[in-house]
């Protein structure tokens, strides 16, 4: 049998008898990873998509978008406008949440107007006919080093200067 060469300790290096080889350690360590891993499979940490309402005497909004998101993600929200009286010059206001650490890909169709109101982004839609329903998409892209936790991301629906009614809504950026 060779001798062991020096600088090895046989109880170390090959029994692995140590602190970072401790079979307990290694289970405990695989044990939070998979805990983790179960968490993002139960949506724990964002992506799907929730439906808020806003339904008033003029008209109907319905906001499909996630709450929960993840730094570098990639993402879509959808509004929907039903008209319950004729709307002249429906606008969507987004509060500054929509914008902070997210890039605002494209929109889908495009707005009439953009601009901005007391510093929220303001989406001029235009005339919508009572009974009528108009659809817009918005991509989004959330920026990696981004995190939010409960930030405020409300949707107001405006026709003209007469504001219609608010969805209140938060969103929480992961890192």
């Amino acid at each position: 049998m060779a001798d062991i060469p020096q600088g090895i300790v046989v109880e170390r290096n090959r029994d692995l008898h140590t602190f970072a080889f401790n079979r307990p350690a290694r289970w405990a360590m695989l044990l939070v990873l998979a805990c983790f891993l179960v968490l993002g499979l139960l949506n724990a940490f964002g992506q799907r998509p929730q439906t808020q309402v806003l339904d008033t005497r003029a008209a109907r909004l319905e906001v499909y978008a996630p709450s929960r998101l993840r730094g570098g993600l990639l993402f879509e929200a959808r509004f929907t406008i039903t008209a319950h009286r004729e709307l002249r010059n429906a606008a969507l206001l987004f509060s500054p949440g929509w914008s902070e650490g997210i890039q605002h890909n494209t929109g889908d169709p495009s707005p009439i107007g953009e601009g901005s109101r007391d510093g929220d982004l303001l989406f001029t839609l235009g005339h919508i006919p009572a009974g009528h329903v108009y659809r817009f998409f918005e991509e989004f892209q959330v920026n990696a080093t981004n995190v939010a936790w409960h930030r405020r991301a409300d949707v107001a629906l405006y026709d003209g200067a007469q504001r219609l009614g608010t969805i209140h809504r938060t969103v929480t950026v992961f890192p």
